[in-house]
């Protein structure tokens, strides 16, 4: 009797760690599923759902490496849609079970991610210790291609620090190519990383490059730029990757960001769009108001007023929602920071906390200063212009000749003619006039539509558009220096005088043209006529 008791206790016991390992199965299977849906299908409340399923699974039957690696895939979800503070949350509440799994995979996912947050965040030095963390665990992992895939996104993930701290941009540039150069190490064909997963960080890098080379301190290498997009764009439509919905869309933004530099509003405008009708399906914030942001801009180039009017109250909404956002965010690692030092040395609470919020006021007062300096500046740059051009318009009558090279199939007659006519043109009140178009003003002076557009392009080296919008914003900021009762008008009246049928459209043109914006200008105006007034008084004293 004891025998047969004995075997079926023995029996029970084979039952349940076949019953748990099973179970743990499933669970892995759940999250495998989950991470499906949230990279590559539009379902991603379908794939929260299986990660929270995973995780509850696994908190039942005490499954530490499943709750880790349904966390960190939630957090995945959590910085997609730019939750920062609850990534930070999730990473300090799981970070004791994965210190004890000892998986170095999750580990360095744990740290990165939470390194990320806290860039994003603007709590800088923290990320960057986080960064190292993430780094020593990803150096620690030994499958050799797992290895070079999480090696390369934490050096990827680290431009950030760099970039939120103003740091040398060759800093920038050598974790970018140290992250290509990780990424090409992975085997294309390996049990561990699947080449989706290898060319989709290929790809990212490549773009990130090339923005990085669009914006280079030493001047935009937009040669190299293109290079490295064209790369990225090449893997995306490859059809042997698969590549997630948010690496998609943060290309799209590159490329239409690029275009709208260079000038072709077309391939802006198609870009950015194929971004929001990505976004519909997973929700990302930060790349819709890039969209919104970058659509607004083409279409004020393009002249039409009623779309760049509309996305650009759609940028501002969505804006100020995500600042506020983050904002919020913020509360939680600031209140680990504190907690973490009251477990230490309760004296230090106040201290520690103090600092803390003294250092962000410190570091949002030196932007607010900086951001000031750089709009005062242009100001003052602004001024200078207008007396100069006053002082040159007093000193020169008569028309000097440019000495740009003349378009082939234009005599220089026709040229120096048209020219001149332009020069009049510029001075008269007709510049104002909305139905100013480029046929309007080519019959205006009695040309064609070509000799016109090509004059403008080569001797005043901008399109037609920008040429127009040019001089409006010249003669409204003239009549606001010399006309002081203008100051005292709204700006949508303002916009309407120099020929801008909206408000938002003239304050866009006005701020790319000036680097200020017209209520920063006129405020300015009035502030600098008030303290004449006040010095000339003294000088009556």
């Amino acid at each position: 009797m004891k025998r047969i008791f004995s075997v079926l206790i023995l029996l029970c016991s084979f039952t349940t760690l076949l019953s748990a390992q099973s179970n743990k199965k499933d669970i892995d299977k759940l999250v495998q599923d989950g991470k499906h849906y949230l990279k590559f299908t539009s379902d991603t409340v379908k794939g929260f759902k299986l990660l929270s399923e995973a995780k509850e699974a696994s908190k039942r039957i005490g499954y530490k490496e499943g709750i880790v690696a349904s966390e960190v895939a939630l957090s995945f979800f959590h910085v997609g849609r730019g939750n920062y503070g609850k990534v930070i949350e999730i990473g300090y509440e799981i970070e004791p079970l994965a210190l004890e799994a000892e998986n170095y995979t999750f580990l360095s996912d744990l740290y990165r991610l939470r390194a990320f947050s806290h860039a994003r965040l603007g709590i800088s030095e923290k990320s960057y210790k986080e960064f190292q963390t993430s780094l020593k665990y990803a150096k620690k992992i030994p499958k050799k291609n797992l290895r070079h895939h999480r090696t390369a996104f934490v050096y990827e993930n680290m431009t950030l620090y760099f970039q939120r701290t103003n740091k040398s941009q060759d800093s920038i540039l050598y974790y970018y190519e140290k992250s290509l150069e990780e990424a090409k190490k992975i085997e294309d064909n390996n049990p561990d990383i699947t080449l989706d997963a290898k060319y989709d960080i290929i790809a990212n890098t490549n773009g990130s490059l090339g923005r990085l080379y669009m914006f280079y301190p030493d001047g935009p290498r937009m040669d190299l730029a293109e290079k490295y997009f064209l790369d990225a764009l090449e893997i995306h439509k490859n059809e042997k990757y698969k590549i997630p919905i948010q690496s998609k869309m943060l290309l799209l933004v590159y490329l239409s960001n690029f275009y709208n530099h260079n000038g072709n509003q077309d391939k802006t405008i198609e870009y950015a769009t194929n971004v929001l009708e990505l976004e519909k399906k997973v929700n990302s914030p930060y790349d819709r108001v890039d969209a919104y942001d970058l659509l607004s801009a083409a279409y004020v180039e393009k002249g039409d007023k009623k779309l760049a009017s509309k996305y650009l109250q759609l940028y501002d909404q969505l804006n100020d929602s995500i600042r506020l956002a983050e904002i919020t965010s913020i509360d939680a690692p600031v209140n680990h920071i504190i907690t973490q030092e009251k477990n230490k040395h309760t004296s230090r609470i106040a201290i520690i906390a103090g600092g803390i919020l003294v250092v962000i006021a410190f570091a949002v007062i030196l932007f607010w200063r900086r951001k000031n300096r750089i709009l005062h500046k242009n100001y003052e740059h602004l001024i200078e212009k207008l007396k100069t051009e006053k002082k040159s318009l007093t000193e020169e009558e008569s028309y000097s000749k440019p000495s740009l090279d003349k378009p082939l199939n234009i005599t220089e007659e026709t040229t120096d003619a048209l020219l001149l006519k332009l020069e009049k043109f510029e001075r008269s009140k007709n510049i104002t006039k909305k139905e100013v178009s480029l046929t309007w003003l080519a019959n205006h002076l009695n040309t064609n539509t070509r000799y016109l557009s090509e004059v403008i392009k080569k001797h005043k080296g901008k399109s037609f558009t920008n040429y127009i919008n040019g001089l409006r914003i010249n003669y409204i900021v003239e009549l606001l220096y010399e006309e002081p009762k203008h100051r005292e008008y709204k700006i949508s009246y303002l916009a309407e005088l120099c020929g801008f049928s909206s408000r938002e459209v003239f304050t866009t043109i006005f701020k790319k043209e000036t680097g200020i914006s017209p209520s920063y200008f006129i405020d300015h105006l009035k502030s600098d006529i008030n303290i004449h007034h006040d010095q000339e008084a003294d000088k009556v004293v």
